[in-house]
């Protein structure tokens, strides 16, 4: 789903894809994809949003470097927050780490599901559909928190940094 800070670009197919929806439609859209256990996910930005990827941890490039490169979540997702299952409500169903996490953060326990906080990216899936209301969000310490880049081009000089690569000359 796109937004333009520009009226009417998506409009008469100016673009050459896609239509114009109504704000209703939009939430329409986005309950479906929780529905259908995919991440409503966006730029990590401050500034300069434009559109909402609905994604599973299969196809996503973003969530499959989590599940298939074993990136930390933290590095990937800038996420405040994380779930935890209190294991005195959990009922071990199975529905959070079988029906609903794209990203595979959730451990069967002793007895109860268990939240592996490095892995999970605070997506909300496991705690829209718990039976039991076990999974709460739990803000992280400040520490873990790092604020997110500005802009997009920040964001690109930052991965950049990280690893190891000067992308002045494209500018």
């Amino acid at each position: 789903m796109a937004f333009a800070p520009v009226a009417g670009v998506f409009e008469n197919d100016k673009i050459g894809s896609g239509r114009v929806i109504t704000q209703q439609e939009a939430y329409e859209i986005l309950a479906d994809a929780e529905k259908q256990a995919l991440v409503h996910m966006t730029w990590n930005v401050r500034n300069g949003h434009f559109f909402i990827c609905n994604c599973c941890g299969c196809c996503c490039g973003v969530l499959r470097s989590i599940n298939e490169k074993g990136i930390p979540a933290g590095q990937v997702v800038n996420s405040y927050y994380y779930a935890e299952i209190d294991p005195d409500l959990c009922s071990s169903c199975g529905t959070c780490a079988d029906e609903r996490c794209q990203v595979g953060a959730i451990d069967e326990g002793d007895g109860a599901y268990v939240v592996v906080k490095d892995k999970c990216i605070g997506c909300g899936l496991c705690l829209s559909t718990c039976p039991e209301e076990a999974i709460s969000f739990k803000r992280k310490d400040e520490s873990e928190i790092e604020a997110p880049p500005s802009d997009e081009a920040n964001w690109f000089d930052e991965r950049g940094r990280i690893r190891g690569r000067d992308f002045d000359q494209f500018k």
